[in-house]
């Protein structure tokens, strides 16, 4: 509505299509050349069109992190809708049943502005991003603010498995994070390879008393 009424795209269909095709790519590592392929629209369009999303609130941006390691990271940022059900619904699946392929990334969405959220609130200043190596070892959420870096782990999951938390485990083991949690959906709490294991609930109870970060 906002968009239309300003009359920030010119062409409206290919903003949908645009906007179906990014919907799908949420939470993941950004293509934008391929984002431009499958919705038929010229690169210099959709990076325009990202740029509108997030000047009218509609997603965000998560950057690479880039930590004081031997290992080469991924540098290309990751771009998230605003809301879980609004990812679902540009993509086309909203009446559709919740995929098992879906969950990871709508979980993930849910958490990010959680912990945004909590940033706003508090006032504890920082910054988000993930870390990624080009094998695929990945945490889903790094914090940073001065000396400290907090990871977070993500997984929509009812039980952890052992190897969740091996990226997460690799950083604390190197000093690269202080902190690390996991988060699941489940009821199990542990702590594996110095990494604090979560359920969602638990994990925002400690994010909304300033124990995760800030």
């Amino acid at each position: 509505q906002e968009i239309r009424h300003e009359a920030l795209v010119k062409r409206l269909d290919a903003f949908t299509r645009f906007l179906e095709v990014a919907a799908l790519a949420n939470a993941q590592v950004t293509n934008v050349s391929a984002i431009a392929r499958d919705a038929a629209v010229a690169r210099p369009t959709v990076q325009g069109y990202f740029e509108i999303l997030v000047d009218t609130l509609v997603g965000v941006w998560l950057p690479a992190w880039r930590p004081r390691a031997k290992i080469k990271e991924v540098a290309h940022p990751k771009f998230y809708f605003f809301d879980p059900g609004a990812v679902r619904a540009l993509a086309g699946r909203a009446r559709e049943p919740l995929g098992r392929e879906e969950r990871g990334g709508l979980l993930e969405t849910y958490v990010l502005h959680e912990l945004r959220a909590w940033m706003n609130r508090s006032g504890c200043g920082g910054r988000l991003a993930y870390w990624r190596t080009p094998s695929g070892s990945e945490v889903d959420f790094v914090w940073s603010r001065g000396p400290t870096d907090v990871g977070i782990e993500v997984k929509a999951a009812s039980r952890w498995r052992r190897g969740d938390a091996t990226a997460l485990a690799q950083l604390l083991a190197a000093k690269t994070v202080r902190r690390a949690y996991g988060v699941h959906l489940g009821r199990e709490r542990l702590r594996q390879d110095g990494v604090l294991v979560l359920p969602l609930r638990d994990f925002l109870t400690r994010l909304s008393a300033g124990e995760v970060i800030g």
